[in-house]
């Protein structure tokens, strides 16, 4: 069987040509911060420039400090009696640096000296049990966007929390802030990501909020006299705290305890909406049941085809691939047999599979549908190989009609494959290089000192570019899945079984065009203009595996009932333009519920209250009142299309002219 697998060792001897530099760099930054600390008892004595080894030596390596393949990925200096300052602006120059960790030791300056905000790579960072002062930074919220994990208990730290900024920390999900002098209010509200906060032993005041309480046990509230609701409090405090405000409103006005003698009026009204909410519930409930038995009754028609055509798959001998590829490019058109490998284009010079396994290989990532990598072949060309699996729903014939059809698209922002090869165990799919990598990687995974920032203009340019893509897809896609799915047999291939100047029907029946679209599948050429990759796959993909690989069962009706649409790549828009808008890591990306920020429901709420500029990515908001402005006009275009109900989103072709309407300086409201 033809593997890819050759192509991983060659990675490794690209290695060591970096290995001097990197170390060098290293044991710089760490020795600029042991000039930071008092260390009376030579802990870090090895941290020399006379030192015979580099911090990651492994037989020998600096002491407190970790690494990974030669990479310093952390500093555990606890109970070694270090005092002074620390300076972690000195290593802010580590890009590996994820972890720091100061537990147990007799750092007593103010937080705000240390520079802590500069080290914005830091996942984690342990402070406790020190005796570092002064007020938490609002900055190391604001400006630490991976920080996942602070521990500062057992300090001195005073002064009340910075609500604003804990509440808009995007990955935040540990928070020990116990047994300090902290004043102040309870934060009204925390991320969303957060699952461990305590705030015990301290000095705050007023009431804990409701949805805090709610979400906390009593014990993080603990030791704080002050605190009603604080297990231990005195029932005057409550008294003198009063109910819990709102954020940002004003105190109770006499007009508010006034309203207090409506209370019976207030609750019939209560009960009047609570009767309504339930009928149209019971409504949607008997709506939902008769789309179920509607696509049950349609499902066995689509799928026969394909579970016939796949259990009827080709041999494994070389020979029979030879002779079936030789078939197919006779009977598709468009593709030139090179060996095992179809090329589907002249765009590019003419290569086959011994070229790929003789290139120089990357590996770019591991997706839902397979495994990318970089292949630079010895005659000067680079291309993206993707290895695809779990994609057996259909034969040799289908596939390869399939992949002529993606072949044949030509749009600025669409990436078609150039080639493939197929076998049953293994399947290639070949595309153009785009050296720029992923959306999902510029926005969240580049934190080089050279990493793109991407302004309003930029965010407006690949919004555009993402929906022109998406609605060519429905275009050319839409209108034969949905014939075929109406006539019970598989879609054609050719864009001439549809009548000239039909409507497409994309928007109203058949299978998402795309299937896939979220930030990892929009790559960006060197003019940073955005090209769709990954679509028109789901014929391809294994039934079962489907609500895995494809994110247009992330959709709530895919994610509900396994039903998708072409309206469910309208709910994929609307998170690629939240995540565009906010700068913020969708959870609708991870199949857990875990990590990131649930920008759908954050946004919708914010445009509820009015509130979006709160959402709007800072980068986006330091480039005046226009940008930010026309952000949120975007941001609501992105609620819009992600609306629970599919048949109250705006279909690819109104969305996509609503997105060029705001790039253009018009927009929607």
């Amino acid at each position: 069987m033809v593997t890819f697998r050759p192509l991983l060792p060659l990675l490794l001897l690209l290695l060591p040509t970096t290995l001097t530099a990197e170390d060098g760099a290293d044991a710089a930054a760490l020795l600029r911060l042991k000039q930071s600390i008092s260390d009376p008892t030579d802990r870090l004595a090895a941290w020399s420039p006379s030192s015979p080894s580099p911090p990651c030596d492994a037989a020998n390596p600096w002491p407190g400090v970790q690494c990974y393949k030669g990479v310093v990925v952390g500093l555990r200096l606890t109970h070694m009696n270090l005092s002074g300052g620390f300076n972690f602006t000195a290593i802010s120059t580590l890009p590996g640096l994820h972890s720091v960790n100061l537990k147990h030791n007799n750092f007593s300056v103010p937080l705000s000296s240390t520079g802590v905000a500069a080290a914005r790579s830091l996942r984690a960072l342990y402070l406790s049990f020190n005796a570092f002062s002064g007020a938490v930074p609002a900055d190391v919220f604001t400006n630490m966007r991976w920080l996942k994990k602070l521990y500062l208990e057992g300090n001195n730290v005073t002064g009340p929390l910075p609500a604003d900024a804990i509440a808009a920390a995007p990955r935040l999900m540990e928070l020990h802030l116990d047994r300090n002098q902290i004043d102040g209010p309870v934060p009204f509200r925390l991320p969303s990501s957060l699952k461990l906060f305590n705030v015990s032993h301290n000095r705050l005041t007023g009431s804990i909020p409701p949805e805090i309480a709610r979400r906390f046990d009593k014990s993080a509230f603990a030791g704080n006299p002050g605190l009603c609701g604080s297990p231990g409090s005195d029932a005057a405090v409550c008294v003198a705290a009063g109910p819990v405000p709102p954020p940002a409103m004003p105190p109770p006005s006499p007009e508010d305890f006034v309203a207090v003698q409506e209370e019976t009026s207030v609750f019939v009204v209560i009960g009047i909406i609570l009767l309504v909410i339930l009928l149209v519930t019971g409504a949607m409930v008997l709506m939902l049941r008769q789309d179920e038995r509607n696509a049950a009754a349609a499902t066995p028609a689509a799928y026969d085809y394909y579970s016939t055509d796949a259990a009827a798959g080709p041999g494994s001998s070389k020979e029979m691939v030879a002779v079936d590829v030789a078939a197919s490019t006779s009977s598709h058109g468009g593709g030139r047999r090179m060996g095992e490998f179809v090329l589907l284009t002249d765009d590019v010079p003419p290569f086959g599979l011994p070229d790929l396994m003789k290139a120089s290989a990357e590996v770019l990532g591991n997706g839902t549908l397979g495994s990318a990598y970089k292949a630079a072949m010895r005659s000067g060309a680079t291309v993206a190989v993707k290895r695809m699996r779990d994609m057996n729903r259909a034969g040799r014939a289908e596939f390869e009609r399939r992949l002529h059809l993606l072949g044949e698209l030509r749009h600025p922002n669409v990436l078609p494959p150039v080639g493939y090869h197929f076998r049953k165990e293994e399947k290639l799919i070949v595309s153009q290089f785009m050296p720029r990598g992923s959306l999902l990687y510029i926005l969240h995974g580049d934190q080089s000192p050279n990493r793109v920032v991407l302004d309003w203009t930029a965010r407006a340019r690949i919004a555009v570019g993402v929906a022109r893509g998406l609605a060519f897809l429905h275009e050319k896609l839409g209108g034969a899945i949905a014939t075929a799915a109406a006539a019970g047999r598989p879609a054609s291939m050719d864009f001439d079984d549809a009548a000239p100047g039909a409507p497409s029907l994309a928007a109203e029946a058949g299978e998402p065009a795309h299937g896939n679209l979220k930030s990892g599948n929009i790559l960006l050429d060197l003019d940073m203009e955005p090209r769709l990759v990954d679509y028109g796959l789901l014929p391809l993909v294994d039934a079962s595996q489907a609500p895995q690989a494809m994110f247009a069962f992330r959709s709530p009706e895919g994610a509900t009932r396994g039903a998708v649409s072409p309206r469910s790549d309208v709910y994929c828009l609307g998170v690629v333009l939240l995540e565009l808008v906010t700068g913020r890591f969708p959870s609708q990306y991870l199949l857990s519920a875990r990590g990131g920020t649930d920008v759908v429901h954050w946004a919708a709420g914010a445009v509820a209250e009015g509130a979006e500029k709160e959402l709007v990515d800072p980068v986006i908001v330091a480039g005046g009142a226009g940008d930010w402005e026309a952000a949120v006009r975007l941001l609501r275009v992105g609620v819009r299309c992600a609306k629970p109900e599919p048949e109250t989103r705006p279909s690819v072709a109104e969305a996509a002219c609503l997105v060029e309407e705001i790039a253009g300086g018009g927009g929607a409201s």
